[in-house]
C-alpha cells in the first residue's frame, strides 16, 4: 500500500538534514521506488549545495541504503538551492521548473531550540512555512502538503486531541510583529515575548501552534496536513535496532547519563516522556501520507486531517522506569563510553531543593576540581561549559519534564499495526511498548548505538573502556567505605561513647 503509492514519485522535502529529514530521505530510497527526492539546501559553514549534499550522504544513518542499494542516493537525490527564510523558499525559477512533477511536499524544517529569539523562531517556523505553502500551490500535480509539527505545539492543554486549537495570535500578524522585533533592543524583545507567549514555556511551541493555523487556513487550496509527533528518540528496528537521534533531548539525556555527566533530574516518580521511535515515526508519516488524499477524496470540505504519533495508550514505562532499568542491567557499564567521567547513574527527584544541592555536589563540584586541574596542566578546562549548558538544557525542558500529557493515542494504530504485519513498513513497537525484556534490548542497543554513531567511538574499545569503568567501580566503592569509616570513627562512635558515660 504504502510502497505502490510512493512509486516512481517525485517528492520535495525541507528540513532533509534534521532527524526526521534524514530518516524519511533513507526509508523513502530503501522502501519505496521513488522517482526524485528534491532536497532544500543552504550553504552553511563555508559549505556549498553539493559539499552538504555529500556530507549528507555520508551520514551513517545511510550505510544499511549504501549497502543494499549503492547508487540508489546519488541518483535520485537532487539538491535544491534555498532558504526558509527567503521568499518561495529562494528557489531560482529553473529549480522550480525542474521539480513540476512533483507530487508530495513534506515540510520539516524549523528551529527546534526552545530559546530562539521570538523574532526569529516566527520567521522560521511560521514565514518559512508560509513561504513553502506559497511555493505548494504552483505545482500542479501535488497529492500531499504534510506540514510536520509536534505533539506539543499546544503544551497548555493536558489531554490533547487531534485538531486545530485557537492560536494565541493570527499567523499575519505574527510575521509582522517578527519583522518590526528584528532590530529591537534585546530587553524590551525579551519582555515582549515573555507577553506574547504567555501559557506558552518557549518560542518553539508558540511558534509551531501559529504555523499549524496557518497551514489549516490553506485546506481549501491544497490538500495540507498536520503530523504531530511526540519525542522522536532511537530506532526500535530500522535502519539498525537503536540507531540514534541526535545529542538533544531525551536522547541527550541518555547519552548523559551514560557518561557520568548527568547524575540529577528534576521530575515525578511518575513522569513518562512521550517518547516515538525513530523509524516508527517516519512509517506512520508515510501511511499517513497515504490515508491524507483518501480523506479529502471522501469529503473536500473535511477539517485538515492531523495525526498523532504518541505512545500515550501503549506504554506505560516511566522515564524513571528507564533510568532504574539501566541502572539494574548495567547497560553503561556493559557499552562503557570512552569519554566518561563519573559513574553512571542519576537520582530522579521532584524536590527542587535536593535537585539543586545533587547538581552542586555531584555535578558543577566534581567539573570544576578537574578543570582546575586541566587549567593547572596548561589545557583548556572542558567540563564547567558542559555543566553550564546541561543545566540551562534542563531548565528549558523541565515544563515537558514534570508534566504527563494525555491524548487518545496515535492515529489509525490498531489499523496500520494489523495492515502492515510482516512487511517492510511493520510497526511491532506498539505491540511490545510495556514488554520488560524487549525495553532492556532496546536500551541495550541505544547504548551501543550512541556509543558509536553519536560519540564516535569504536566498538573494538569497548573492552578497554569497561576495564576502566571497573576501576572506577572499585575506587568508588573503596572510597565509600573509606568515608563510612571517618563517619562512623570520627562522628558516631565518640558521640555513642560520650552517650554511654551519662
Amino acid at each position: 500500500m504504502i510502497k505502490e503509492f510512493f512509486e516512481d514519485r517525485e517528492i520535495f522535502l525541507t528540513g532533509g538534514s534534521g532527524v526526521v529529514g534524514k530518516a524519511l530521505v533513507e526509508k523513502l530510497l530503501r522502501s519505496c521506488n521513488v522517482r526524485k527526492i528534491y532536497l532544500l539546501l543552504r550553504p552553511k559553514k563555508g559549505l556549498t549545495i553539493e559539499e552538504r549534499l555529500d556530507k549528507l550522504k555520508k551520514d551513517l544513518i545511510f550505510r544499511r541504503l549504501h549497502s543494499e542499494k549503492p547508487h540508489e542516493f546519488a541518483s535520485k537525490v537532487v539538491p535544491i538551492p534555498g532558504d526558509v527564510l527567503l521568499p518561495m523558499l529562494g528557489i531560482s525559477w529553473e529549480d522550480r521548473k525542474q521539480m513540476e512533477n512533483v507530487s508530495l511536499v513534506f515540510h520539516s524544517a524549523a528551529t527546534v531550540r526552545f530559546d530562539e529569539p521570538l523574532d526569529y523562531a516566527i520567521k522560521v517556523n511560521v514565514g518559512g512555512t508560509h513561504e513553502a505553502l506559497k511555493l505548494a500551490e504552483t505545482l500542479k500535480n501535488l497529492t500531499v502538503f504534510m506540514h510536520i509539527s509536534t505533539f506539543f505545539s499546544n503544551p497548555y492543554l493536558d489531554f490533547i486531541e487531534p485538531k486545530i486549537y485557537q492560536p494565541p495570535l493570527d499567523w499575519r500578524l505574527c510575521l509582522k510583529i517578527s519583522e518590526t522585533t528584528t532590530y529591537m533592543d534585546e530587553t524590551l524583545l525579551c519582555a515582549i515575548t515573555q507577553k506574547l507567549i504567555t501559557g506558552f514555556p518557549n518560542t518553539y511551541s508558540f511558534a509551531k501552534c501559529v504555523a499549524e493555523s496557518l497551514v489549516n487556513d490553506y485546506r481549501h487550496k491544497l490538500p495540507v496536513a498536520i503530523y504531530r509527533p511526540s519525542i522522536v528518540i532511537f530506532a526500535f528496528d530500522e535502519p539498525e535496532p537503536g540507531f540514534p537521534s541526535s545529542l538533544t533531548g531525551a536522547m541527550g539525556l541518555f547519552a548523559l547519563y551514560g557518561a557520568g555527566l548527568l547524575k540529577t533530574i528534576y521530575m515525578p516518580k511518575n513522569q513518562r516522556l512521550d517518547l516515538a521511535p525513530r523509524d516508527i515515526a517516519i512509517k506512520t508519516l508515510l501511511y499517513y501520507s497515504v490515508k491524507t488524499p483518501m480523506i479529502y477524496a471522501q469529503n473536500s470540505q473535511t477539517d485538515i486531517p492531523i495525526f498523532h504519533l504518541t505512545s500515550y495508550t501503549h506504554s506505560t514505562i516511566t522515564f524513571p522506569e528507564y533510568i532504574a532499568i539501566s541502572d539494574k542491567t548495567g547497560i553503561f557499564i556493559k557499552y562503557a563510553f570512552e569519554k566518561n567521567f563519573l559513574l553512571p547513574g542519576a537520582f530522579i527527584t521532584d524536590n527542587d531543593f535536593l535537585f539543586h544541592f545533587i547538581f552542586f555536589t555531584k555535578q558543577i563540584l566534581p567539573a570544576l576540581l578537574v578543570d582546575m586541574l586541566l587549567i593547572v596542566s596548561g589545557r583548556k578546562p572542558q567540563l564547567m561549559g558542559v555543566q553550564r549548558k546541561l543545566y540551562h538544557s534542563l531548565h528549558l525542558m523541565r515544563p515537558f519534564t514534570v508534566k504527563n500529557f494525555r491524548s487518545s493515542g496515535t492515529t489509525y494504530a490498531d489499523e496500520f499495526v494489523k495492515l502492515f504485519k510482516g512487511t517492510d513498513f511493520q510497526m511491532d513497537a506498539f505491540e511490545l511498548g510495556n514488554d520488560y525484556k524487549n525495553t532492556v534490548f532496546l536500551c541495550e542497543n541505544m547504548a551501543y548505538k550512541v556509543r558509536e554513531i553519536l560519540l564516535k567511538e569504536d566498538p573494538s574499545t569497548i573492552p578497554r573502556a569497561r576495564k576502566i569503568m571497573k576501576v572506577k567501580i572499585y575506587i568508588y566503592r573503596a572510597m565509600q567505605i573509606y568515608l563510612a569509616y571517618k563517619i562512623y570513627f570520627g562522628f558516631i562512635n565518640p558521640m555513642l561513647s560520650n552517650w554511654s558515660l551519662y
